[in-house]
């Protein structure tokens, strides 16, 4: 076989397998030339999922029929005119493929007319052979439509998908450009349906609720940070609307759409123990930076990027996500800064009278949760109830704040004395009930404590009779090379030649549990930090795992006063609504709610 030159129908067609893998592959490309050629309003039409009928309407800039002729052969574009162009990009589309690649599979026909021209230019092509060019008249923009899509390659055909699949593809498209362009109204038409249309008001706010809908927006807490060069804003959703995907972490550079393994990780990692695991974040992300610290041609359908500092964007992202998780209530409903509270138990005296209660305040306890809707959590349907009657003399919850009328601090909690299947602690206040995860909660009051401690405070407990384990190779390689990271956490180990490990200390809090499977455990998840870098990541997740095993199980059987204890711990944790985890400690029910589910309201 000799070496020839491939005709020019089957390179546009090579080019389409690169660059058009299905429909939404074809709507994303004509409608970023929509924006590119400046259009305030495009409209998107499509049937059977793209396969039938993809039509793309703009009020662009248009253009003359020499460059609408030209703009279906390869390669040929008006956004770069040289290679020093790449570095310096201001537009989405600029490679000069898309037209003549969609061109080459499908029945293609534009017509597009400027505002200075007084006819515009309709052609024709069919499998990428020009077919016809005429005068015609129309409004100002670009018309371009789009038939049969892939009639002449059956194998990229075979393999599309369903028509509610490839439509929701194309929705997902049209509605990542909404967001980046709000000053753009966008419509997407299946048939006669209207799947989408933002108002193009340039309010990213309103965008986002014509999208995704104002519960969704309600969820919502936008962000910004700005360091000389580098710009970040954009929204981070809070735990209540977090997805089994990542298909909500939606990012962008220099208002380009992308896929990011390092913005995926930065915002997973500010998460950090405030999602369950396999849940993900619902976050919106802008990066403004200059065009060259990015390259935007790595890839043929430009979705991935490679920054020319990755370490610096990482922190950035994370820091800024992180800050802002902190500095506001993740589900706000549930505090009432005006309030704080103090648990106490009645003392009662010998003379029959009860003598004075003090406690510490405990901040934030003005609690308004709302029904944490895991799956997990309603599985089981309680099958019935057993009404307990009331002790004698109920907990209370007091606060006594300085400078508070007493009226308006104080409220009555009631602790009921006895837990759901000896797991879930019931509280009682004037707005409804609160159910507590007493395994949850102890975690996440053991983990900060935890993690709040140095070496000498947390306490090392020494055995009075050393004991040993024998570890595999790669286990005992852990321990040898990271010896001071167990004994930041209490253990007091030494290494006996060949694989043996020696426990001469353990931490005070697992003093009577069993140690060797503790240590065992700790090995095995470091084994699995493949992505954990710093030692203190690595600590931390250490520390959680302590927490777990040392915390109380779901079926322990707690008595009022261990309830209300933990009950007070928690709420002075920084964060008291997930355990280090990420699976939430609490959820209240509302008198609201409750009476509605027995049709009182």
């Amino acid at each position: 076989m000799k070496v020839h030159r491939l005709d020019e129908q089957t390179i546009n067609q090579i080019a389409a397998g690169e660059i058009i893998e299905r429909p939404a592959s074809v709507v994303k490309e004509l409608t970023e030339n929509s924006i590119d050629a400046g259009a305030t309003r495009i409209e998107i039409e499509i049937k059977n999922g793209g396969r039938q009928l993809i039509k793309v309407v703009d009020n662009g800039c248009g253009m003359e029929e020499e460059d609408a002729v030209l703009a279906i052969e390869r390669h040929a574009t008006s956004k770069i005119t040289q290679a020093s162009d790449l570095l310096n990009l201001h537009t989405l589309g600029f490679r000069g493929e898309a037209l003549p690649s969609i061109a080459s599979v499908s029945s293609f026909a534009m017509i597009t007319k400027p505002a200075s021209a007084e006819f515009g230019t309709w052609i024709e092509c069919k499998g990428g052979i020009l077919q016809k060019v005429k005068s015609i008249g129309a409004p100002e923009g670009t018309t371009i439509t789009v038939q049969d899509l892939f009639y002449n390659t059956p194998a990229r055909l075979k393999y599309l998908k369903s028509i509610p699949t490839e439509s929701g593809y194309i929705n997902e498209i049209v509605t990542r450009l909404a967001l980046s362009n709000p000053h753009i109204s966008f419509q997407l038409k299946h048939h006669d349906y209207d799947m989408l249309f933002t108002p193009g008001n340039g309010r990213i706010e309103d965008t986002i609720i014509s999208l995704f809908g104002m519960e969704i927006y309600r969820e919502m807490i936008p962000f910004n940070l700005e360091d000389r060069q580098l710009k970040i804003s954009g929204f981070f959703g809070k735990p209540s609307i977090a997805r089994t995907n990542r298909k909500y972490e939606i990012f962008y550079v220099n208002r380009r759409h992308i896929h990011s393994r390092i913005l995926s990780t930065a915002v997973e990692r500010a998460y950090h123990t405030l999602l369950p695991i396999a849940r993900y974040p619902f976050v919106i992300l802008f990066i403004d930076v200059p065009n060259d610290w990015v390259d935007v041609n790595v890839h043929p359908t430009k979705l991935e990027v490679r920054f020319a500092n990755e370490s610096d964007i990482f922190k950035a992202v994370y820091h800024v996500i992180h800050n802002s998780l902190k500095e506001h209530a993740l589900i706000s409903e549930w505090i009432n800064p005006d309030d704080a509270v103090s648990i106490y138990r009645p003392v009662t005296g010998t003379d029959g009278d009860d003598q004075k209660k003090t406690a510490a305040p405990v901040p934030n306890l003005s609690l308004n949760y709302q029904v944490y809707r895991d799956i997990q959590a309603v599985k089981e349907e309680v099958s019935s109830v057993q009404e307990i009657p009331a002790p004698e003399e109920p907990v209370r919850i007091q606060s006594d704040i300085p400078g508070i009328p007493q009226e308006k601090s104080y409220r009555n909690w009631y602790v009921y004395p006895k837990t759901v299947q000896n797991t879930y602690i019931i509280v009682q206040d004037d707005q409804g009930l609160l159910f507590v995860d007493q395994h949850a909660a102890h975690e996440r009051v053991l983990f900060e404590r935890f993690f709040s401690k140095t070496q000498e405070l947390l306490g090392t407990q020494a055995l009075l009779i050393p004991e040993t384990v024998t570890l595999s190779y790669a286990h005992y390689k852990i321990v040898s090379e990271r010896m001071s990271l167990f004994n930041d956490i209490g253990f007091d180990l030494e290494t006996f030649g060949g694989k043996t490990l020696i426990i001469r200390g353990v931490p005070l809090t697992l003093a009577n549990m069993d140690h060797k499977q503790i240590i065992l455990d700790l090995l095995e998840e470091y084994s699995n930090f493949k992505t954990f870098k710093s030692p203190s990541e690595i600590k931390e997740a250490f520390l959680i795992t302590m927490a777990c095993r040392a915390a109380v199980k779901a079926g322990d059987k707690l008595d009022v006063l261990e309830s209300e204890n933990l009950i007070k711990d928690l709420f002075r944790c920084e964060n008291p609504y997930t355990c280090p985890h990420g699976r939430p400690t609490v959820f209240r029910m509302s008198y609201e709610e409750l009476g509605k589910k027995f049709l009182r309201r």
